[in-house]
């Protein structure tokens, strides 16, 4: 819960989803169920109705088998699409059958436990390939200009100047300013005030970076994600997702100054 002054958020200690636990559930997956002539490149990704919580997504939740053998994968989450994400290590056998195993330890970042769900598919002949990465954005050009046009309202993490420019605020909300001369500073491995195991922003992980969380669209109810104190930010509307996932590919390419 949180009481509110011009538009800033401020946390109590009470929480805001009292009530039953709803399970998570996927919605998709990919690759589907039965599939054939998956790529051996494929990328493993399952959407859920609900924000999965990165530290439940590893190889006892999310498991991919071929026979009787494991294959390892590096895991992730993707907070914006709501997604977990695995990826093998190395490229799969041509032409012949897997299995992907999801368990109910793959939670929600409510804590509420997630479902089991078994899919077999059949690999194709070789890899796909893809387009190259897209270069990852830069915080000054790309990131900045984000946080001087949402966060400024009634002078949260920057001030208004007399020219109507943004300028470093004397008395930020949260002690965050993020005008700036501060904001890379405020921001890039700096503990969360708010959660004692969360950075602001964890360089190369975005999904455990309090300042995503902090940015995503509220749920149905209106209140923040679970775990996050006060309202979403900014007030107002939401960012778009295309704004969201900027910051995300910043965050995840390093969050380089």
């Amino acid at each position: 819960m949180t009481m509110q002054s011009s538009g800033c958020s401020y946390p109590t200690g009470q929480s805001p989803y009292p009530g039953e636990c709803a399970p998570l559930h996927p919605l998709v997956f990919v690759p589907r169920p039965n599939m054939v002539a998956v790529p051996t490149d494929v990328e493993f990704r399952i959407t859920f109705d609900d924000y999965p919580d990165p530290d439940t997504v590893r190889s006892d939740s999310l498991l991919l088998t071929t026979g009787y053998f494991w294959v390892p994968g590096n895991y992730g989450v993707d907070l914006i699409g709501k997604a977990a994400v695995m990826r093998p290590i190395r490229g799969l056998s041509g032409q012949i059958g897997y299995g992907l195993h999801l368990r109910p330890a793959l939670g929600s970042l409510a804590g509420c436990p997630g479902t089991s769900q078994d899919l077999q598919f059949m690999t194709g002949s070789g890899p796909a390939g893809g387009a190259p990465p897209a270069p990852t954005p830069s915080f000054a050009t790309d990131v900045q200009p984000i946080l001087d046009s949402r966060c400024a309202g009634g002078g949260c993490h920057l001030a208004v100047d007399d020219a109507g420019t943004t300028a470093c605020s004397d008395a930020p909300a949260a002690q965050l300013s993020l005008c700036a001369a501060d904001a890379w500073d405020a921001l890039v491995g700096k503990p969360a005030l708010q959660s004692d195991k969360l950075r602001r922003v964890q360089a190369g992980d975005s999904a455990r970076s309090y300042l995503l969380r902090k940015l995503l669209p509220a749920k149905d109810t209106g209140g923040p994600i679970a775990g996050v104190y006060g309202q979403r930010e900014p007030p107002g509307e939401p960012l778009p997702e295309d704004q969201l996932r900027l910051i995300a590919a910043w965050i995840d390419g390093g969050a380089l100054r």
